[in-house]
């Protein structure tokens, strides 16, 4: 299993880098909830993990209020590390938007890794933040970030 999961990343990997960008992810994955952007504000209000699968310095920039950075690349291998997350701990996968497998390759790998509560917000980060839902923004000064949305008006 180990090995396969291993493979599956590398594959997955590489296949990324080969698909051009205007391709729209899946609508369906083998073993994940496909959800929109409404459906993902219900679950970030009871309380699911979200997983920004986007590179790190994307994610300092601005991502959903809460939301955890495990880049694709790196980071998100910690997900096979046995104990680090619960297999029955509801998480919602995200990346840039519809027109970027990120997302869609990070969902695939938690549900074939046994993650068995995976939502994948197809809609991605942009339409997140286009509907004014909570997020962390970093301001143009250093150091500086602030969050904003719905909830703080």
């Amino acid at each position: 299993m180990k090995w396969t999961s291993i493979s599956a990343v590398i594959l997955l990997s590489a296949l990324s880098f080969m698909l051009p960008a205007q391709e729209e992810a899946p609508e369906e994955i083998n073993g994940v909830i496909t959800i929109n952007t409404h459906q993902a504000k219900r679950l970030h209000d009871i309380g699911a993990l979200f997983i920004d699968v986007r590179p790190y310095q994307q994610w300092q920039y601005g991502h959903v209020d809460g939301s955890h950075s495990l880049d694709l690349r790196g980071g998100f291998r910690q997900l096979l590390v046995p104990g680090v997350l619960e297999k029955e701990t509801p998480i919602v996968i995200y990346g840039n938007s519809t027109y970027h497998m990120r997302g869609a390759i990070g969902s695939y790998l938690a549900a074939l890794w046994g993650y068995e509560r995976v939502f994948f917000l197809r809609d991605g980060y942009y339409s997140w933040l286009a509907l004014d839902y909570p997020v962390t923004l970093k301001s143009d000064a250093v150091g500086e970030s602030y969050t904003t949305g719905v909830m703080d008006q």
